[in-house]
């Protein structure tokens, strides 16, 4: 038996590498060969070529956002799987025992003619990229996601030259001075933090409508965030980029539905398209779109700026909750989203309590392994280093197996721990203006005060180690259930 497969998240930072080197332990333990394309934050890697993909079986996609058309063609006329990445982590034993009668040959421009398996990403048709509202703002993030990272590293470089003595100085024409090193730095920096918002405007609409979605949709983007050119007092930010994005990317994909006859129709995408949509949706967002998102946008950061600090630690407490309540899932790309929003306009505060909350249910499960051994099983202590490791990165899916392995106690602890640890980075203060390697973000002048940072990542920690030898104690206790350990 030969298997391939295609792995993708939205992120394409753990899901898409951890699902790929789950079905390839998998085949390996049932004797398949087995090759795994993985199209993740380092781009397309290990890629299937023809000979690999006529030689298959099975095709198993196993994505967080949807693949385009051309990708698609490739598996024509082959047995093919499509199921929600997640799943993958979940329980991949189920994925293979019903493999045989849930793959079904793939046609294309037409729908695989199967129900529709829970939690997968849609009907598979040429040109679908995802489906799901959340999905393609997912696909946008992804897509910004390295531009907040560089320009933000590059803006710490330059925060800690200009400290060590090594001045912004910026250029000046007239006076004939050069610019100093360290304003480079930070100006590229801030043309990082600039694009991310067009950018991610850009990738949403062509998540939806293709790659003629992609110019008009970054164009309009970048004219409703530039506050000098609208005549606002700010620009539209986030918000302007969702709406836009959408927009023009449900547009475009209605445009190439029109079947212009065979002497126009190669003209559609690359001319009619772009014509009609900078005409219609650059003339609504300078009057319209741009000018009430931007309100909108002031709305919001007045009314957050008017909120007593206790009231913002409830909101601390939600947002908290919510990125561990499913790890990696819908609550948590939720949360996630409304901190970038918030990160975009200038308010770091929410985005930290995603980068200290996100660590702590692997790095938690970890702690407890070696504290409560008896806790777990032999499989789990023997991952425990390594899901350690991995959670300060920011990757909550290595608490996944845990989680599953005792629902009711694990999520608990999670939820209730992440909740006051969120609360508790908003009563510090704590502010998180671009991600790295998560845990030493205060190390690269990305997150501040750093004590305030590792003392909020210590109390959760101890909660939620706390929490979950308390409850997973009981629950195994209730259940009867006894450890390896123990035996």
């Amino acid at each position: 038996m030969k298997i391939v497969g295609v792995t993708s998240c939205p992120v394409g930072v753990a899901h898409t590498y951890m699902a790929a080197e789950t079905l390839e332990k998998k085949c390996k333990e049932l004797d398949y060969e087995v090759k795994i394309e993985t199209q993740g934050a380092n781009g397309a890697q290990n890629v299937l070529s023809e000979k690999d993909i006529a030689e298959a079986d099975y095709v198993i996609l196993a994505l967080g956002k949807g693949l385009p058309g051309d990708q698609l063609a490739r598996f024509e006329g082959k047995k093919l799987l499509e199921i929600q990445i997640a799943e993958v982590l979940k329980d991949v034993d189920k994925i293979f025992d019903s493999l045989e009668k849930k793959a079904k040959v793939y046609t294309s421009g037409k729908k695989v003619e199967q129900k529709k398996p829970s939690g997968s990403v849609g009907v598979l048709n040429p040109g679908a990229k995802a489906t799901g509202i959340l999905n393609h703002l997912m696909a946008g993030v992804s897509a910004a996601l390295p531009f907040i990272i560089g320009g933000g590293l590059m803006i710490a470089i330059a925060a800690i030259m200009d400290k060590l003595g090594l001045e912004k100085v910026p250029i000046d024409l007239e006076a004939g001075v050069v610019p100093s090193i360290s304003w480079i730095f930070d100006q590229i920096g801030n043309l990082g933090f600039m694009l991310m918002v067009p950018v991610m405007g850009a990738f949403i609409a062509s998540s939806i409508g293709s790659r003629p979605a992609f110019a008009p949709a970054f164009v309009c983007s970048y004219l409703a965030n530039n506050a000098e050119l609208l005549g606002t007092e700010t620009g539209a930010g986030f918000l302007g980029a969702v709406v836009i994005g959408l927009a023009v990317g449900y547009a475009v994909k209605w445009l190439l539905k029109i079947n212009l006859g065979k002497y126009f129709q190669p003209l559609q995408g690359f001319f009619f398209i772009p014509l009609i949509t900078f005409l219609v949706f650059g003339t609504l967002t300078y009057f319209i779109i741009g000018p009430f998102a931007s309100l909108l946008m002031n709305l919001m950061l007045g009314f957050l700026e008017s909120i007593p600090t206790e009231y913002l630690m409830v909101g601390g407490f939600f947002v908290g909750a919510l990125h561990v309540s499913d790890m990696g899932g819908p609550f948590n790309k939720a949360a996630w989203f409304f901190e970038m929003g918030m990160l975009s306009a200038g308010v770091y505060s929410w985005y930290a309590v995603g980068g200290v909350v996100q660590m702590m249910p692997p790095m938690a499960a970890a702690i407890a392994c070696w504290v409560a051994p008896k806790l777990f099983e032999e499989g789990e202590r023997n991952n425990a280093v390594s899901t350690f490791i991995i959670g300060a990165t920011c990757a909550t899916e290595a608490a996944i197996p845990y989680a599953l392995a005792a629902p009711l106690p694990m999520f608990s602890a999670n939820i209730l721990s992440g909740g006051i640890t969120g609360a508790i980075v908003i009563l510090l203060g704590i502010e998180r203006t671009a991600p790295s390697i998560t845990i030493l973000d205060p190390v690269f002048g990305l997150a501040s005060p750093a004590w305030a940072w590792y003392l909020a990542l210590a109390i959760g920690l101890a909660l939620n180690v706390l929490f979950i030898v308390v409850f997973k104690g009981a629950w195994l206790k209730r259940k009867g259930k006894v450890s390896s350990t123990k035996k």
